[in-house]
């Protein structure tokens, strides 16, 4: 059985300007770090949020998640090694 939280967030409404930053700077990270699995990735944060009932995390990583878009994300940078 599912857990429920007592309120779901709606993430296009709840935050402040404070927050959009911190979710815009995610955002860049994820897609830096992730590439194409950028989405899968916030997707895992929010979801190991809501199991540890941490709601305010949740609602972070889920407006990370809704921000993402695929059409925007490039594949991981490929680090070289050196000979």
């Amino acid at each position: 059985m599912s857990k429920q939280l007592k309120h779901s967030p709606r993430p296009s409404n709840e935050t402040g300007a404070k927050d959009d930053v911190a979710v815009a700077a995610a955002v860049k990270l994820a897609m830096e770090v992730f590439g194409c699995d950028a989405k899968t990735a916030a997707a895992h944060r929010a979801i190991e949020a809501w199991v540890e009932k941490r709601e305010g995390e949740f609602t972070f990583w889920l407006h990370v998640f809704s921000t993402l878009n695929p059409d925007s994300i490039r594949p991981a940078r490929q680090f070289r090694r050196s000979a």
